[in-house]
């Protein structure tokens, strides 16, 4: 598998957690806004953004070898449209949340310096191995003009459920 899938692109990385930092960064994850408010609703492009701290794999079965982790680790993953240079520097630029997660790791440099920033993401990113994306030439502006004209039909079709052919046709001009 690829890190990318049509023009989306998934970034995802493993950083290790600074030993006694995990309950700390656990609280701060929890507490981050999501939705419209999240700090990835800043970026433009992003389809869909996880942080969150492993602390143990789960084993799932007698045919899984146990894995444990030594360290927590900080997983953080974005889907996003565009190239992952663009992505870093949207990051560093708009996402000033990246100091307070990442600076819970081992040898974060910070935002401030850029080209380290880049660096550091990259030393700590990891192939995608699963990649799905239902609409892997859509950008996200597509996508929300998408379920805006669904929210739309489905309300025209229940307004006008009633209506003879000619004014449903006539009612549909106009709305559509």
């Amino acid at each position: 598998m690829s890190n990318e899938n049509g023009t989306a692109y998934a970034l995802t990385t493993y950083a290790r957690v600074e030993t006694g930092h995990e309950d700390a960064l656990d609280a701060y994850l929890a507490a981050l806004p999501t939705g419209a408010d999240s700090p990835f609703a800043r970026l433009d492009g992003v389809h869909l953004a996880r942080v969150q701290v492993f602390r143990k794999l789960v084993h799932q079965g007698p045919h899984q070898r146990p894995d444990p982790l030594r360290h927590a680790h900080l997983v953080v993953s974005t889907t996003f449209n565009g190239g992952l240079d663009e992505h870093l520097e949207a990051l560093a630029e708009h996402v000033p949340e990246c100091d307070e997660w990442w600076g819970h790791c081992v040898r974060y440099p910070g935002r401030g310096d850029r080209a380290a920033f880049v660096a550091y993401v990259r030393s700590i990113q990891r192939r995608t191995s699963l990649f799905s994306t239902p609409f892997p030439t859509a950008t996200v502006d597509d996508v929300r003009q998408s379920i805006a004209l669904r929210a739309q039909v489905i309300d025209f079709a229940a307004a006008t459920q009633h209506l003879s052919a000619d004014d449903l046709h006539r009612r549909f001009l106009e709305t559509f």
